[in-house]
């Protein structure tokens, strides 16, 4: 037993790691016990209050435990100071500020930055090709608007025929989205985070650009399809970002409008608004919109209520405030449309995490001859035995 204040390990560091990702001394204990069929030493309530009071030192096998449930390196805990970090990321936050999010929230974005950091190491480390496709720094210009937006269904592929191929399929609509994103050399993850706090989140790291999409978006697929787009227009645009407000409505904040109408506009433009909306006979200005009216709107667009209020905002068919309203009004409300009939393989939640970018380069590194398994069972979560079959698995898929 070490004397109070004297070893290696830092006991601020300790604590501030969990205070981090807003876990109890408790929580640890119970986390721990659940990584112990990945072998993780077991923790308990007491020690963690002994080795954050500086009474005792954990062994480094705690240490590792720690690691993995606090999401940072092992080395954290032997630094002389708090180390300065922060989340690089431009993420569309519908809480007031970072300090308010929840744990599940932080230890979400968390994951999504350790699976980037860790995706530009195995490209660098092992010297792979990964060709990235998708412009950068495009002017935010919203006179260009329209052209930017045409310029991105032709690169992406998209055209009235794939719409009609996934009519009634948002799932289906949603994934196709998604891989042809990724097609770009766009890496995309998905995440568990709180639906009233974040929805997504985008960045570049070094030459290589990320999104995270909220699996638990209210919306279901829809709601993920109008965050993936909405993050796919940061990235185009460069956007090294802050925190975001979701309304976007902040002195210096315009971005995020923007991303807003392209995101809308890449799933409706308003001729194909304005025609589903005569078919429908109420093409006029509307004080109110229901959601059972947006919903019959929006159905063969395979879109979000936020795309087509957005919309009849842009078209003058909305009052301007109607947005902001409308999202007071969802933010209130659990979480619907999710999926029916038990949970997927863990190979396929695995797959829906990582996305089909990671999960092929994972498959292209593990026939490299430097390819370290201990690593990727650790940054999968799944033991080594696991991995393998599940990089199996992901070749045979294609």
């Amino acid at each position: 037993m070490s004397e109070p204040g004297i070893g290696w390990i830092n006991s601020q560091i300790l604590r501030w790691a969990r205070e981090r990702v807003r876990v109890t001394p408790e929580q640890v204990e119970r986390e721990a016990q659940n990584l112990k069929s990945r072998f993780f030493a077991p923790v308990t309530t007491q020690q963690v209050q002994r080795w954050e009071q500086g009474k005792e030192e954990p062994e480094l096998e705690h240490l590792e435990t720690l690691s993995e449930i606090y999401n940072c390196p092992v080395g954290y805990f032997f630094l002389s100071e708090i180390p300065r970090e922060s989340l690089p990321f431009s993420y569309r936050c519908l809480s007031k500020d970072e300090s308010s999010l929840s744990e599940s929230t932080i230890r979400g974005l968390l994951r999504f930055h350790k699976l980037a950091r860790w995706t530009v190491y195995l490209i660098e480390s092992l010297n792979l090709e990964w060709e990235v496709r998708i412009p950068r720094d495009q002017r935010p210009d919203s006179s260009g608007l329209q052209e930017m937006v045409a310029r991105e269904r032709k690169r992406l592929g998209w055209s009235e025929e794939v719409r009609v191929e996934f009519k009634g399929d948002p799932g289906g609509l949603y994934r196709w989205w998604r891989r042809a994103i990724e097609g770009l050399g766009v890496f995309c993850f998905e995440q568990k985070l709180e639906p009233g706090e974040v929805r997504g989140a985008s960045f570049w790291l070094d030459d290589y650009p990320f999104i995270l999409v909220n699996r638990q978006n209210v919306e279901a697929d829809t709601g993920r399809l109008f965050t993936l787009l909405h993050e796919y227009a940061h990235l185009i645009t460069g956007d090294k970002g802050e925190v975001c407000d979701f309304r976007g409505s902040e002195k210096g904040k315009r971005l995020e409008p923007f991303a807003n109408r392209f995101a809308a506009l890449m799933l409706a433009s308003p001729s194909e608004l304005e025609k589903r909306l005569r078919s429908l006979d109420c093409f006029q200005f509307r004080e109110v919109w229901s959601d059972a009216a947006l919903d019959r709107i929006r159905k063969p667009f395979g879109a979000s209520r936020d795309v087509i209020v957005i919309m009849l905002q842009q078209m003058k068919l909305a009052p301007p405030d109607l947005y902001g309203r409308k999202l007071r009004q969802w933010e209130k409300r659990k979480v619907w449309g999710r999926g029916r009939g038990g949970r997927p393989p863990l190979k396929v939640q695995k797959r829906r995490e990582l996305g089909f970018g990671l999960s092929r380069l994972l498959s292209k590194a593990s026939e490299h001859s430097s390819f370290l398994w201990s690593d990727v069972s650790d940054v999968l979560e799944m033991r080594v035995k696991k991995a393998e079959e599940f990089l199996k698995w992901v070749r045979e898929e294609g």
